[in-house]
């Protein structure tokens, strides 16, 4: 059923789980696995990188990708690496598009920041707008969860950068409810949100305010 199989990795240990899971598919379905990282910036987002910090970016995602070709390599599995550039999302499904991939696999964390291919945005819009399915590996260990309120804005943060904005300042302190962080912020062009965060996975979705 499955001929090639997607994983994005942003770096972080956790992304050895949710390659065991492509592994795992890959070697049932003897299939090819390809694991992909993109470095956010450059043309494709219309910002101008200073090129050392490109490089190293760069030389991140090789480090990436090799590690799971390394896994592959362990388990028999062929894998092939690529680093991109670009938006996350657009990238992994521009990528699956030109390579004509069966299956992708995504956890729903990421490295501390959570600002990387396995925030649970990123993952939610390849789920929406891919066209072969998306198998998402759960991460739930409890130091993954928004405990504290500069991690709330670090999520708020970057969630808002996926959707185009970028943050002027937070008028107010993050406020905690029950499982959900409400951070409202308002961003360089005057809009103001509320970014509710769920305080378990870290999912976010964004509510315009103004």
């Amino acid at each position: 059923m499955y001929e090639t199989i997607l994983v994005p990795t942003d770096g972080s240990p956790e992304v050895a789980e949710v390659a065991d899971h492509a592994l795992n598919v890959a070697s049932l379905a003897d299939a090819t696995v390809h694991a992909v990282y993109v470095v956010e910036g450059g043309k494709a987002r219309g910002a101008h990188p200073d090129d050392e910090t490109v490089d190293e970016a760069r030389e991140s995602g090789e480090e990436a990708v090799g590690e799971i070709e390394t896994l592959g390599e362990k388990r028999d599995v062929p894998v092939t690496t690529a680093v991109l550039e670009g938006n996350a999302a657009e990238a992994i499904l521009d990528y699956a598009e030109r390579v004509g991939v069966d299956m992708i696999v995504m956890g729903t964390h990421g490295r501390s920041g959570l600002d990387r291919f396995l925030v649970g945005s990123v993952a939610e819009r390849v789920i929406r707008m891919s066209d072969v399915p998306v198998m998402t590996v759960r991460l739930t260990d409890g130091d993954r969860a928004v405990s504290d309120a500069e991690t709330a804005r670090t999520v708020a943060r970057d969630v808002l950068k996926e959707d185009g904005y970028e943050v002027a300042e937070f008028p107010d302190d993050p406020y905690r409810e029950t499982g959900t962080w409400i951070v409202r912020t308002e961003t360089t062009d005057g809009s103001v949100f509320n970014v509710h965060i769920d305080a378990d996975s870290a999912d976010a979705r964004l509510a315009r305010i103004e």
